[in-house]
Protein backbone atom coordinates (compact mmCIF):
# COMPACT_ATOMS: atom_id res chain seq x y z
CA UNK A 1 0.00 0.00 0.00
CA UNK A 2 1.32 3.20 -0.83
CA UNK A 3 -0.39 4.95 1.66
CA UNK A 4 -0.08 8.98 1.70
CA UNK A 5 0.02 9.80 5.34
CA UNK A 6 -1.67 8.92 8.22
CA UNK A 7 -5.00 8.73 8.46
CA UNK A 8 -7.01 11.98 9.01
CA UNK A 9 -10.40 11.65 11.00
CA UNK A 10 -13.53 13.54 10.41
CA UNK A 11 -17.02 13.51 12.38
CA UNK A 12 -18.33 12.19 9.09
CA UNK A 13 -17.56 11.65 5.31
CA UNK A 14 -20.00 12.03 2.10
CA UNK A 15 -18.67 9.85 -1.20
CA UNK A 16 -20.02 11.86 -3.64
CA UNK A 17 -20.87 15.80 -4.88
CA UNK A 18 -24.08 15.38 -6.10
CA UNK A 19 -27.27 17.06 -4.54
CA UNK A 20 -28.31 14.28 -2.36
CA UNK A 21 -24.09 14.47 -0.76
CA UNK A 22 -24.40 17.92 -0.99
CA UNK A 23 -27.42 18.56 0.91
CA UNK A 24 -26.73 15.82 3.87
CA UNK A 25 -23.43 17.34 4.14
CA UNK A 26 -24.61 21.09 4.71
CA UNK A 27 -26.33 19.65 7.83
CA UNK A 28 -23.70 17.10 9.31
CA UNK A 29 -21.69 19.77 9.01
CA UNK A 30 -23.89 22.13 11.72
CA UNK A 31 -23.06 19.47 14.38
CA UNK A 32 -19.29 18.33 13.00
CA UNK A 33 -16.74 17.80 11.05
CA UNK A 34 -17.51 16.26 7.25
CA UNK A 35 -15.28 15.21 4.59
CA UNK A 36 -16.53 15.43 1.15
CA UNK A 37 -15.13 13.26 -1.54
CA UNK A 38 -15.77 13.61 -5.33
CA UNK A 39 -14.29 11.48 -8.23
CA UNK A 40 -13.94 14.58 -10.14
CA UNK A 41 -15.41 18.16 -8.39
CA UNK A 42 -18.43 18.95 -7.03
CA UNK A 43 -19.65 20.40 -10.32
CA UNK A 44 -19.73 17.18 -11.90
CA UNK A 45 -23.03 15.13 -10.83
CA UNK A 46 -25.86 14.03 -12.52
CA UNK A 47 -27.63 16.46 -10.50
CA UNK A 48 -25.81 19.27 -11.78
CA UNK A 49 -27.17 18.23 -15.18
CA UNK A 50 -30.68 17.45 -14.39
CA UNK A 51 -32.82 19.40 -16.55
CA UNK A 52 -36.78 18.37 -15.58
CA UNK A 53 -37.01 19.74 -12.30
CA UNK A 54 -38.42 19.05 -8.56
CA UNK A 55 -41.63 17.05 -7.95
CA UNK A 56 -43.49 18.17 -4.96
CA UNK A 57 -47.15 19.37 -3.71
CA UNK A 58 -47.03 23.29 -4.07
CA UNK A 59 -50.61 23.91 -5.62
CA UNK A 60 -53.74 23.59 -3.29
CA UNK A 61 -55.84 22.03 -6.22
CA UNK A 62 -52.91 18.89 -6.00
CA UNK A 63 -52.14 16.84 -2.78
CA UNK A 64 -49.65 14.56 -1.34
CA UNK A 65 -52.15 11.78 -2.09
CA UNK A 66 -52.34 11.78 -5.90
CA UNK A 67 -48.25 12.40 -5.83
CA UNK A 68 -48.45 9.14 -3.59
CA UNK A 69 -50.85 7.48 -6.54
CA UNK A 70 -48.50 8.64 -9.66
CA UNK A 71 -46.04 7.41 -7.61
CA UNK A 72 -47.10 4.01 -7.07
CA UNK A 73 -48.62 3.76 -11.03
CA UNK A 74 -45.22 4.45 -12.22
CA UNK A 75 -43.61 1.64 -9.98
CA UNK A 76 -45.51 -1.01 -11.40
CA UNK A 77 -46.39 -2.84 -8.26
CA UNK A 78 -42.93 -2.96 -6.37
CA UNK A 79 -42.72 0.15 -4.63
CA UNK A 80 -42.75 0.29 -0.75
CA UNK A 81 -45.39 2.19 0.01
CA UNK A 82 -44.42 3.51 3.38
CA UNK A 83 -40.71 4.97 1.50
CA UNK A 84 -43.52 6.85 -1.21
CA UNK A 85 -45.10 8.12 1.24
CA UNK A 86 -42.39 10.01 3.01
CA UNK A 87 -41.41 11.58 0.27
CA UNK A 88 -44.87 12.42 -1.09
CA UNK A 89 -45.41 13.88 2.58
CA UNK A 90 -41.72 15.40 3.08
CA UNK A 91 -41.52 16.71 -0.30
CA UNK A 92 -43.11 20.24 0.67
CA UNK A 93 -41.42 20.90 3.46
CA UNK A 94 -37.97 20.28 1.69
CA UNK A 95 -38.85 22.70 -0.67
CA UNK A 96 -39.85 25.34 1.79
CA UNK A 97 -36.69 24.87 3.53
CA UNK A 98 -34.35 25.06 -0.40
CA UNK A 99 -36.38 28.24 -0.31
CA UNK A 100 -35.99 29.59 2.86
CA UNK A 101 -32.24 29.03 2.87
CA UNK A 102 -32.26 31.58 -0.37
CA UNK A 103 -33.28 29.15 -3.79
CA UNK A 104 -35.03 30.50 -6.34
CA UNK A 105 -37.51 28.72 -8.24
CA UNK A 106 -39.25 29.84 -11.47
CA UNK A 107 -42.39 31.72 -10.79
CA UNK A 108 -45.48 33.04 -12.55
CA UNK A 109 -48.07 35.99 -11.96
CA UNK A 110 -46.17 35.50 -8.55
CA UNK A 111 -46.80 31.70 -7.54
CA UNK A 112 -44.38 29.07 -8.22
CA UNK A 113 -44.52 27.89 -12.26
CA UNK A 114 -45.67 24.25 -12.38
CA UNK A 115 -44.61 21.72 -14.87
CA UNK A 116 -46.45 18.17 -16.21
CA UNK A 117 -44.29 15.34 -16.89
CA UNK A 118 -44.91 11.58 -17.86
CA UNK A 119 -46.85 9.66 -15.03
CA UNK A 120 -47.98 12.85 -13.13
CA UNK A 121 -51.54 13.55 -13.90
CA UNK A 122 -51.03 17.14 -11.93
CA UNK A 123 -48.74 20.04 -12.63
CA UNK A 124 -46.38 19.64 -9.10
CA UNK A 125 -42.76 20.19 -10.91
CA UNK A 126 -40.77 23.05 -9.90
CA UNK A 127 -38.15 24.22 -12.14
CA UNK A 128 -35.39 27.03 -12.30
CA UNK A 129 -33.51 28.98 -15.03
CA UNK A 130 -36.35 26.79 -17.02
CA UNK A 131 -34.75 23.58 -17.97
CA UNK A 132 -31.67 24.37 -15.94
CA UNK A 133 -33.07 23.02 -12.51
CA UNK A 134 -30.16 20.30 -11.61
CA UNK A 135 -27.21 22.62 -12.16
CA UNK A 136 -29.26 25.69 -10.04
CA UNK A 137 -30.21 23.79 -7.33
CA UNK A 138 -26.58 21.98 -7.00
CA UNK A 139 -24.88 25.42 -7.45
CA UNK A 140 -27.03 26.84 -4.39
CA UNK A 141 -26.02 23.95 -2.87
CA UNK A 142 -22.00 24.17 -3.65
CA UNK A 143 -22.50 27.48 -2.56
CA UNK A 144 -23.63 26.42 0.98
CA UNK A 145 -21.41 23.78 1.36
CA UNK A 146 -18.02 26.33 0.37
CA UNK A 147 -19.23 28.73 2.81
CA UNK A 148 -19.65 25.92 5.71
CA UNK A 149 -17.08 25.66 8.19
CA UNK A 150 -16.62 22.56 8.94
CA UNK A 151 -16.21 20.57 5.61
CA UNK A 152 -13.48 20.07 3.93
CA UNK A 153 -13.33 18.97 0.25
CA UNK A 154 -11.63 15.81 -1.27
CA UNK A 155 -11.63 16.68 -5.06
CA UNK A 156 -10.03 14.43 -7.63
CA UNK A 157 -10.02 11.74 -5.22
CA UNK A 158 -11.98 8.01 -5.90
CA UNK A 159 -13.40 6.24 -2.89
CA UNK A 160 -11.72 2.74 -3.94
CA UNK A 161 -12.58 0.59 -0.31
CA UNK A 162 -15.30 1.14 2.42
CA UNK A 163 -13.18 0.16 5.75
CA UNK A 164 -15.07 -2.01 8.64
CA UNK A 165 -13.99 -1.88 12.25
CA UNK A 166 -11.94 -4.36 13.17
CA UNK A 167 -14.50 -6.69 14.65
CA UNK A 168 -16.73 -6.27 11.54
CA UNK A 169 -19.49 -4.77 13.67
CA UNK A 170 -19.69 -1.23 11.41
CA UNK A 171 -18.07 0.93 9.08
CA UNK A 172 -14.73 2.94 9.88
CA UNK A 173 -14.13 4.90 7.31
CA UNK A 174 -12.37 4.62 3.67
CA UNK A 175 -9.15 4.38 1.20
CA UNK A 176 -9.36 6.99 -1.48
CA UNK A 177 -6.96 7.07 -4.25
CA UNK A 178 -5.81 10.51 -4.94
CA UNK A 179 -4.76 10.75 -8.71
CA UNK A 180 -2.43 13.93 -8.36
CA UNK A 181 -0.86 12.02 -5.34
CA UNK A 182 -0.96 9.01 -6.98
CA UNK A 183 -0.99 7.67 -3.21
CA UNK A 184 -4.24 6.06 -0.99
CA UNK A 185 -5.32 8.01 1.40
CA UNK A 186 -6.56 6.60 4.75
CA UNK A 187 -10.13 8.29 6.47
CA UNK A 188 -12.08 7.78 9.30
CA UNK A 189 -15.36 8.95 10.75
CA UNK A 190 -18.17 7.72 12.99
CA UNK A 191 -20.68 7.59 10.08
CA UNK A 192 -20.02 7.23 6.35
CA UNK A 193 -22.58 8.38 3.71
CA UNK A 194 -22.54 7.04 0.11
CA UNK A 195 -23.91 9.40 -2.34
CA UNK A 196 -22.48 8.28 -5.74
CA UNK A 197 -24.89 8.34 -8.23
CA UNK A 198 -26.03 5.29 -10.53
CA UNK A 199 -24.51 3.59 -12.77
CA UNK A 200 -25.83 4.51 -15.85
CA UNK A 201 -23.15 5.91 -18.00
CA UNK A 202 -21.85 2.20 -17.79
CA UNK A 203 -24.34 2.01 -20.93
CA UNK A 204 -23.93 3.40 -24.44
CA UNK A 205 -25.72 5.82 -25.44
CA UNK A 206 -26.27 7.67 -21.81
CA UNK A 207 -27.47 10.72 -20.87
CA UNK A 208 -25.10 10.93 -17.85
CA UNK A 209 -21.86 12.06 -17.35
CA UNK A 210 -19.00 10.16 -17.01
CA UNK A 211 -18.84 9.94 -13.65
CA UNK A 212 -22.39 7.58 -12.81
CA UNK A 213 -20.36 4.45 -13.10
CA UNK A 214 -21.83 2.28 -10.40
CA UNK A 215 -18.71 2.70 -7.93
CA UNK A 216 -21.16 3.23 -4.80
CA UNK A 217 -22.37 0.01 -5.60
CA UNK A 218 -19.41 -2.02 -5.72
CA UNK A 219 -18.16 -0.48 -2.55
CA UNK A 220 -21.34 -1.44 -0.77
CA UNK A 221 -21.89 -4.87 -1.76
CA UNK A 222 -18.12 -5.58 -0.86
CA UNK A 223 -18.52 -4.20 2.58
CA UNK A 224 -21.66 -6.19 3.16
CA UNK A 225 -24.50 -3.97 1.81
CA UNK A 226 -27.00 -5.81 -0.40
CA UNK A 227 -28.10 -4.29 -3.23
CA UNK A 228 -31.49 -4.59 -4.62
CA UNK A 229 -33.24 -4.24 -8.01
CA UNK A 230 -30.33 -3.63 -10.09
CA UNK A 231 -32.16 -4.98 -13.14
CA UNK A 232 -34.38 -1.70 -13.40
CA UNK A 233 -32.57 0.69 -15.15
CA UNK A 234 -34.72 3.66 -16.53
CA UNK A 235 -33.64 4.76 -20.37
CA UNK A 236 -35.18 7.97 -21.26
CA UNK A 237 -37.16 8.57 -24.21
CA UNK A 238 -35.64 11.28 -25.44
CA UNK A 239 -31.89 11.98 -25.89
CA UNK A 240 -31.22 14.24 -28.66
CA UNK A 241 -29.25 11.55 -31.45
CA UNK A 242 -26.55 12.78 -34.30
CA UNK A 243 -24.76 10.60 -35.26
CA UNK A 244 -20.88 11.20 -33.53
CA UNK A 245 -22.60 13.64 -30.66
CA UNK A 246 -22.91 11.78 -27.39
CA UNK A 247 -26.30 11.80 -26.35
CA UNK A 248 -28.13 15.23 -24.62
CA UNK A 249 -30.75 14.82 -22.69
CA UNK A 250 -34.38 16.55 -24.05
CA UNK A 251 -36.26 16.67 -20.69
CA UNK A 252 -39.50 14.89 -20.34
CA UNK A 253 -40.80 18.70 -19.47
CA UNK A 254 -40.90 19.60 -23.43
CA UNK A 255 -43.49 16.57 -24.01
CA UNK A 256 -45.15 18.01 -20.75
CA UNK A 257 -45.34 21.73 -22.84
CA UNK A 258 -47.34 19.90 -26.03
CA UNK A 259 -44.30 18.48 -28.38
CA UNK A 260 -45.22 15.55 -30.31
CA UNK A 261 -43.18 12.00 -31.44
CA UNK A 262 -43.71 11.38 -35.09
CA UNK A 263 -42.65 8.43 -37.32
CA UNK A 264 -40.53 9.15 -40.78
CA UNK A 265 -43.99 9.72 -42.15
CA UNK A 266 -44.49 12.45 -39.89
CA UNK A 267 -47.36 10.57 -38.28
CA UNK A 268 -48.02 10.93 -34.41
CA UNK A 269 -47.84 7.13 -32.88
CA UNK A 270 -48.23 7.53 -28.98
CA UNK A 271 -51.87 8.44 -28.81
CA UNK A 272 -52.68 4.89 -30.44
CA UNK A 273 -50.21 3.17 -27.91
CA UNK A 274 -51.46 5.04 -24.79
CA UNK A 275 -53.90 7.34 -23.01
CA UNK A 276 -51.49 9.32 -21.75
CA UNK A 277 -49.76 9.35 -25.40
CA UNK A 278 -46.03 11.18 -25.11
CA UNK A 279 -46.60 11.85 -21.27
CA UNK A 280 -46.69 7.95 -20.35
CA UNK A 281 -44.84 6.35 -18.12
CA UNK A 282 -41.10 6.59 -19.14
CA UNK A 283 -40.94 2.77 -19.97
CA UNK A 284 -43.69 2.83 -22.30
CA UNK A 285 -42.25 5.60 -24.17
CA UNK A 286 -38.60 4.64 -24.04
CA UNK A 287 -39.96 0.68 -25.73
CA UNK A 288 -42.72 2.71 -28.06
CA UNK A 289 -40.09 4.72 -29.84
CA UNK A 290 -37.69 1.37 -29.79
CA UNK A 291 -39.42 -0.79 -31.80
CA UNK A 292 -40.93 2.31 -34.05
CA UNK A 293 -37.14 2.10 -34.99
CA UNK A 294 -36.88 -1.17 -35.37
CA UNK A 295 -40.20 -1.14 -37.44
CA UNK A 296 -38.56 1.65 -39.50
CA UNK A 297 -35.21 0.84 -39.86
CA UNK A 298 -33.91 4.06 -38.29
CA UNK A 299 -31.65 4.99 -35.68
CA UNK A 300 -33.87 7.60 -34.28
CA UNK A 301 -37.40 9.27 -34.37
CA UNK A 302 -38.34 13.29 -34.61
CA UNK A 303 -40.11 15.49 -31.78
CA UNK A 304 -42.21 18.22 -33.31
CA UNK A 305 -42.42 21.06 -31.30
CA UNK A 306 -43.42 23.97 -34.60
CA UNK A 307 -46.86 23.81 -32.72
CA UNK A 308 -45.93 25.40 -30.18
CA UNK A 309 -45.38 29.05 -29.17
CA UNK A 310 -41.77 29.74 -30.47
CA UNK A 311 -41.13 32.38 -27.52
CA UNK A 312 -42.59 29.85 -24.97
CA UNK A 313 -40.16 27.21 -26.10
CA UNK A 314 -36.66 29.59 -25.72
CA UNK A 315 -37.79 30.98 -22.44
CA UNK A 316 -39.06 27.61 -20.88
CA UNK A 317 -35.77 25.63 -22.34
CA UNK A 318 -32.94 28.14 -22.53
CA UNK A 319 -30.30 25.50 -22.31
CA UNK A 320 -31.66 22.84 -25.10
CA UNK A 321 -32.52 25.72 -27.38
CA UNK A 322 -28.52 26.75 -27.23
CA UNK A 323 -27.50 23.83 -27.45
CA UNK A 324 -29.68 22.79 -30.42
CA UNK A 325 -28.22 25.73 -31.87
CA UNK A 326 -24.75 25.16 -31.68
CA UNK A 327 -24.90 21.95 -33.63
CA UNK A 328 -27.33 23.22 -36.23
CA UNK A 329 -30.77 22.85 -34.78
CA UNK A 330 -34.22 24.48 -34.45
CA UNK A 331 -35.97 23.70 -30.97
CA UNK A 332 -39.30 25.66 -32.86
CA UNK A 333 -39.25 23.05 -35.75
CA UNK A 334 -38.56 19.17 -35.64
CA UNK A 335 -35.74 17.87 -33.34
CA UNK A 336 -34.16 13.95 -33.77
CA UNK A 337 -34.76 12.18 -30.24
CA UNK A 338 -33.75 8.12 -29.57
CA UNK A 339 -33.99 6.60 -26.45
CA UNK A 340 -30.73 6.45 -24.18
CA UNK A 341 -29.38 4.95 -20.59
CA UNK A 342 -30.55 7.52 -17.77
CA UNK A 343 -31.27 6.24 -14.30
CA UNK A 344 -30.24 3.21 -12.06
CA UNK A 345 -33.61 2.39 -10.30
CA UNK A 346 -32.25 0.10 -8.23
CA UNK A 347 -29.42 0.40 -5.52
CA UNK A 348 -28.04 -0.04 -2.24
CA UNK A 349 -30.77 -1.57 -0.09
CA UNK A 350 -31.55 1.18 2.85
CA UNK A 351 -34.17 1.37 5.35
CA UNK A 352 -36.34 4.92 5.39
CA UNK A 353 -33.28 6.83 7.40
CA UNK A 354 -30.87 5.47 4.52
CA UNK A 355 -29.12 3.02 6.68
CA UNK A 356 -27.66 -0.03 5.13
CA UNK A 357 -27.37 -3.59 6.36
CA UNK A 358 -23.97 -2.17 7.66
CA UNK A 359 -23.96 0.05 10.47
CA UNK A 360 -22.54 3.51 10.11
CA UNK A 361 -22.85 3.07 6.58
CA UNK A 362 -25.41 4.96 4.22
CA UNK A 363 -26.83 5.88 1.26
CA UNK A 364 -28.65 8.57 -0.47
CA UNK A 365 -29.61 9.64 -3.80
CA UNK A 366 -29.56 7.24 -7.26
CA UNK A 367 -27.17 4.52 -5.76
CA UNK A 368 -29.43 4.11 -3.06
CA UNK A 369 -32.95 2.19 -3.19
CA UNK A 370 -35.22 3.60 -0.78
CA UNK A 371 -38.23 1.45 -2.65
CA UNK A 372 -39.48 5.15 -4.25
CA UNK A 373 -38.99 4.19 -7.29
CA UNK A 374 -39.93 0.44 -8.30
CA UNK A 375 -39.55 -0.78 -11.18
CA UNK A 376 -39.34 2.32 -13.25
CA UNK A 377 -38.85 5.84 -11.25
CA UNK A 378 -41.66 8.68 -12.07
CA UNK A 379 -40.36 11.79 -13.42
CA UNK A 380 -38.70 14.44 -11.14
CA UNK A 381 -38.96 12.29 -8.06
CA UNK A 382 -35.04 11.84 -7.94
CA UNK A 383 -34.14 15.40 -7.48
CA UNK A 384 -37.02 15.34 -4.43
CA UNK A 385 -35.85 12.25 -2.90
CA UNK A 386 -32.11 13.70 -2.75
CA UNK A 387 -33.05 16.19 -0.36
CA UNK A 388 -36.28 14.18 1.26
CA UNK A 389 -33.87 11.54 2.52
CA UNK A 390 -30.32 13.58 2.55
CA UNK A 391 -32.12 15.65 5.50
CA UNK A 392 -33.35 12.36 7.19
CA UNK A 393 -29.82 10.76 7.09
CA UNK A 394 -28.21 13.58 8.28
CA UNK A 395 -31.00 13.02 11.14
CA UNK A 396 -30.51 9.80 11.98
CA UNK A 397 -27.07 9.90 11.84
CA UNK A 398 -26.38 12.67 14.44
CA UNK A 399 -29.23 11.19 17.00
CA UNK A 400 -27.67 7.62 16.38
CA UNK A 401 -23.58 8.02 16.71
CA UNK A 402 -21.39 4.86 16.69
CA UNK A 403 -18.69 5.92 19.00
CA UNK A 404 -16.41 2.85 20.43
CA UNK A 405 -15.34 3.02 23.90
CA UNK A 406 -11.87 1.08 23.37
CA UNK A 407 -9.33 2.49 21.13
CA UNK A 408 -9.05 -0.03 17.65
CA UNK A 409 -6.41 -0.77 15.31
CA UNK A 410 -6.58 0.48 11.99
CA UNK A 411 -8.72 -1.96 9.75
CA UNK A 412 -6.04 -3.00 6.70
CA UNK A 413 -7.24 -2.66 3.05
CA UNK A 414 -7.12 -5.89 0.94
CA UNK A 415 -7.09 -6.56 -2.49
CA UNK A 416 -6.38 -2.93 -4.19
CA UNK A 417 -3.45 -2.53 -6.88
CA UNK A 418 0.03 -1.86 -5.65
CA UNK A 419 0.31 1.15 -8.13
CA UNK A 420 3.24 0.26 -9.51
CA UNK A 421 2.55 1.61 -12.68
CA UNK A 422 3.60 5.27 -13.31
CA UNK A 423 1.08 8.01 -12.80
CA UNK A 424 1.80 8.28 -16.60
CA UNK A 425 1.76 4.73 -17.41
CA UNK A 426 -1.96 5.30 -15.65
CA UNK A 427 -2.57 8.39 -17.33
CA UNK A 428 -1.95 6.72 -20.91
CA UNK A 429 -3.91 3.38 -20.13
CA UNK A 430 -6.75 5.85 -18.77
CA UNK A 431 -7.39 7.31 -21.97
CA UNK A 432 -6.50 4.29 -24.23
CA UNK A 433 -7.76 0.90 -22.73
CA UNK A 434 -10.18 2.35 -20.15
CA UNK A 435 -11.77 4.05 -22.64
CA UNK A 436 -11.88 1.20 -25.05
CA UNK A 437 -13.11 -1.21 -22.61
CA UNK A 438 -15.65 1.14 -21.12
CA UNK A 439 -16.95 1.30 -24.72
CA UNK A 440 -17.23 -2.37 -25.49
CA UNK A 441 -18.97 -2.65 -21.84
CA UNK A 442 -21.49 -0.23 -22.90
CA UNK A 443 -22.45 -1.60 -26.37
CA UNK A 444 -23.17 -4.85 -24.67
CA UNK A 445 -25.32 -3.81 -22.11
CA UNK A 446 -27.19 -1.35 -24.70
CA UNK A 447 -27.58 -4.45 -27.05
CA UNK A 448 -27.93 -6.74 -25.05
CA UNK A 449 -29.50 -5.30 -21.25
CA UNK A 450 -31.21 -2.86 -22.88
CA UNK A 451 -34.34 -1.56 -23.62
CA UNK A 452 -35.95 -5.11 -24.60
CA UNK A 453 -34.09 -8.55 -23.44
CA UNK A 454 -34.48 -11.93 -23.84
CA UNK A 455 -32.70 -14.78 -22.45
CA UNK A 456 -29.83 -15.29 -25.13
CA UNK A 457 -28.67 -12.00 -25.30
CA UNK A 458 -28.74 -11.93 -21.65
CA UNK A 459 -26.64 -15.49 -21.56
CA UNK A 460 -24.59 -14.11 -23.92
CA UNK A 461 -23.98 -10.66 -22.45
CA UNK A 462 -22.75 -12.43 -19.16
CA UNK A 463 -20.15 -14.49 -21.47
CA UNK A 464 -18.84 -11.43 -22.92
CA UNK A 465 -18.43 -9.51 -19.34
CA UNK A 466 -16.86 -11.97 -18.31
CA UNK A 467 -14.33 -12.04 -20.56
CA UNK A 468 -13.51 -8.53 -20.23
CA UNK A 469 -13.15 -8.96 -16.75
CA UNK A 470 -10.80 -11.24 -17.00
CA UNK A 471 -9.09 -9.41 -19.88
CA UNK A 472 -8.79 -6.64 -17.03
CA UNK A 473 -7.99 -8.90 -14.12
CA UNK A 474 -3.72 -8.85 -14.46
CA UNK A 475 -3.39 -5.36 -14.94
CA UNK A 476 -6.20 -4.63 -11.96
CA UNK A 477 -3.11 -5.89 -9.73
CA UNK A 478 -1.02 -2.86 -10.63
CA UNK A 479 -3.10 -0.60 -12.26
CA UNK A 480 -6.23 1.70 -10.52
CA UNK A 481 -7.62 2.07 -13.56
CA UNK A 482 -7.62 -1.17 -14.72
CA UNK A 483 -9.22 -2.35 -10.92
CA UNK A 484 -12.12 0.26 -11.10
CA UNK A 485 -12.82 -0.57 -14.88
CA UNK A 486 -12.86 -4.14 -13.93
CA UNK A 487 -15.02 -3.75 -10.95
CA UNK A 488 -17.58 -1.66 -12.95
CA UNK A 489 -17.52 -4.35 -15.56
CA UNK A 490 -18.40 -6.89 -12.33
CA UNK A 491 -21.56 -4.45 -11.74
CA UNK A 492 -22.72 -5.19 -15.36
CA UNK A 493 -22.44 -8.22 -14.81
CA UNK A 494 -24.83 -8.56 -11.94
CA UNK A 495 -26.84 -6.40 -13.69
CA UNK A 496 -27.29 -8.60 -16.58
CA UNK A 497 -27.07 -11.57 -14.20
CA UNK A 498 -30.21 -9.87 -12.32
CA UNK A 499 -31.84 -9.77 -15.86
CA UNK A 500 -31.53 -12.71 -16.99
CA UNK A 501 -33.43 -14.32 -13.11
CA UNK A 502 -36.23 -12.20 -13.41
CA UNK A 503 -38.70 -14.05 -16.12
CA UNK A 504 -41.15 -11.34 -16.21
CA UNK A 505 -41.91 -8.00 -18.13
CA UNK A 506 -42.17 -4.74 -15.35
CA UNK A 507 -41.35 -1.64 -15.21
CA UNK A 508 -37.51 -0.97 -17.09
CA UNK A 509 -37.41 -4.62 -17.70
CA UNK A 510 -38.60 -5.91 -20.47
CA UNK A 511 -38.39 -9.56 -22.02
CA UNK A 512 -39.59 -10.63 -25.33
CA UNK A 513 -39.76 -14.20 -24.03
CA UNK A 514 -41.30 -13.34 -20.88
CA UNK A 515 -43.82 -10.27 -21.99
CA UNK A 516 -46.45 -10.68 -19.21
CA UNK A 517 -46.24 -9.31 -15.70
CA UNK A 518 -46.17 -11.71 -12.54
CA UNK A 519 -49.36 -11.34 -10.77
CA UNK A 520 -49.26 -9.41 -8.05
CA UNK A 521 -49.41 -12.22 -5.56
CA UNK A 522 -45.94 -13.33 -6.81
CA UNK A 523 -44.11 -9.71 -7.33
CA UNK A 524 -41.07 -9.65 -6.04
CA UNK A 525 -37.56 -7.55 -5.52
CA UNK A 526 -34.25 -8.89 -6.14
CA UNK A 527 -31.82 -8.98 -3.70
CA UNK A 528 -28.06 -9.20 -4.34
CA UNK A 529 -26.29 -9.86 -1.03
CA UNK A 530 -22.65 -11.30 -0.73
CA UNK A 531 -22.61 -12.52 -4.33
CA UNK A 532 -25.97 -14.42 -4.33
CA UNK A 533 -29.26 -12.97 -6.16
CA UNK A 534 -32.77 -14.16 -4.22
CA UNK A 535 -35.83 -12.93 -5.16
CA UNK A 536 -37.86 -11.19 -2.09
CA UNK A 537 -41.73 -11.28 -2.15
CA UNK A 538 -43.50 -7.50 -2.31
CA UNK A 539 -46.10 -9.22 0.01
CA UNK A 540 -44.12 -10.73 2.31
CA UNK A 541 -42.42 -7.56 2.83
CA UNK A 542 -42.90 -4.30 4.99
CA UNK A 543 -40.57 -1.73 5.01
CA UNK A 544 -37.21 -2.83 6.30
CA UNK A 545 -35.28 -1.08 9.18
CA UNK A 546 -31.40 -1.66 9.63
CA UNK A 547 -31.56 0.10 13.14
Amino acid sequence: MKLQHSPQRYDYIIIGGGLAGLYCAYFLAQHGTVALIARRTIEESNSYYAQGGMAAVTDQKDSPTNHYEDTLIAGRGLCIPEAVKVLTDEAPDRINELIQMGMTFDSEDGHLALGLEGGHHHRRILHAGGDATGRLVTTFMIEQVRKAQHITIFDHHSAVQLLRSADGSHCQGLVTYDERAHLYDTILASAVVLATGGAAALYYPTTNPPTALGDGLWLASEAGAELMDLEFIQFHPTALYLPGQASFLISEAVRGEGAYLVDKEGQRFMPALHPLAELAPRDVVARSIFLKMQEEGSDHVRLRLRHIDPKRLLQRFPTISEHCRQLGLDITDEIPVAPAAHYTVGGIGVDLNGCTRLPGLYAVGEVSSTGVMGANRLASNSLIECIVFGKRIAEYALAHPITSHTPEPLPAPTHLPDLSWSLEEEQIYALERQTKFSRTMGDILMSRVGIIRSKEGLVTALHELQHLSDELAEDARHSIHAYMTRRRVEIAHMMAHAALLREESRGGHYRSDYTETLPESEAYRTRLLDGQITHQPINQQAHKSYD
